[in-house]
């Protein structure tokens, strides 16, 4: 398909596939036409597992009804990797082989962080693949469910990383693991213990330790991927389908949330006073969060 001319028919497919409001924001923006032209070549350079355009094109207007910028999403959309993510959900021959060779293999590296045995990481790769793949409950597979926004890559790893912490979990290894890895390697820069009197340091290390174990797997998720991956709030913002200014504030959230049991677990070790327990505070206010680098990183 040549990218500079965009047959009405998917034009129309496009936006009529769209909700009423979503649909008029996007024809009301510049150069639509010549935007479409280029997805739908980029999606059909997947060749032999390409969707039908008119399929792909109804799919595509679909997810872009779901973003709070149609337009915003159209620009950065991955249209290959949308694509593909509905070539696999449509069980289309050679789609899932090239989703393996593409995105699933990637992901041993990634995987191994939580645990370094072989045999948990091919655990944990079958199961993703089923609940990529498999349809759900007489819907589509939770692939179809890819708006596009963010590398398919980027997705499927956050999927998978999710499911091995409850899958570890499960398997009675809780997120104490984590938290040790992050105590025996805390970042260069990480907490100023050494404002700390010595003999609380090692009270305030057990005491983080403890606090991240506390949270849940998405907040500790949602930490690996900004202080270990080095993820920006954009990148984040569209694996969760969320505007970055709502994933600052939810990021914020959980590093408040992080610093309250840091100090409600050092309250329950050390015998001080009040304002004592105030001065260790402030000696590590803020510094907490540069001490993630260890987070989820696996044990040498």
């Amino acid at each position: 398909m040549r990218t500079d001319i965009l047959p009405e028919e998917l034009l129309e497919t496009v936006l009529g596939s769209m909700t009423a409001v979503a649909a008029e924001r996007l024809r009301a923006g510049p150069g639509l036409r010549q935007v479409l032209s280029g997805i739908f070549a980029e999606a059909a350079s997947l060749r032999g597992v390409a969707p039908e355009p008119l399929v792909f094109a109804r799919h595509l207007g679909a997810r872009l009804s779901e973003a709070d910028d149609p337009s915003r999403a159209l620009e950065r959309l991955h249209a290959r990797d949308l694509a593909l993510a509905l070539a696999c959900a449509l069980e289309t021959p050679g789609a899932a082989d090239l989703l393996e060779e593409e995105v699933l293999g990637r992901l041993r590296v990634p995987l191994s962080r939580l645990h370094p045995s072989p045999a948990f990481v091919d655990e944990v790769l079958q199961t993703l693949r089923a609940n990529l793949l498999m349809p759900r409950a007489g819907g589509p597979p939770r692939l179809a469910s890819y708006a596009g926004v963010g590398s398919l890559f980027h997705w499927v790893n956050s999927v998978g990383v999710r499911l091995a912490l409850r899958m570890r979990k499960a398997q009675g290894q809780e997120a104490q693991v984590d938290a040790e890895v992050l105590a025996a390697h805390p970042a260069q820069g990480g907490l100023e213990l050494g404002l700390v009197r010595e003999e609380a340091r090692a009270h305030v290390r057990a005491a983080f330790v403890q606090a991240v174990a506390s949270l849940d797997d998405e907040d500790r998720e949602l930490l690996r991927l900004h202080f270990v991956e080095r993820l920006t709030l954009e990148r984040m913002g569209a694996l969760y389908g969320l505007h970055k200014s709502t994933l600052s504030r939810r990021l914020s959230g959980v590093q408040a949330l992080l610093e309250k049991r840091t100090r409600r677990c050092l309250s329950e070790r050390l015998a001080l006073s009040s304002e004592e327990l105030d001065s260790v505070m402030r000696a590590i206010h803020g510094r907490l969060d540069l001490s993630l680098s260890g987070l989820l990183v696996a044990k040498g």
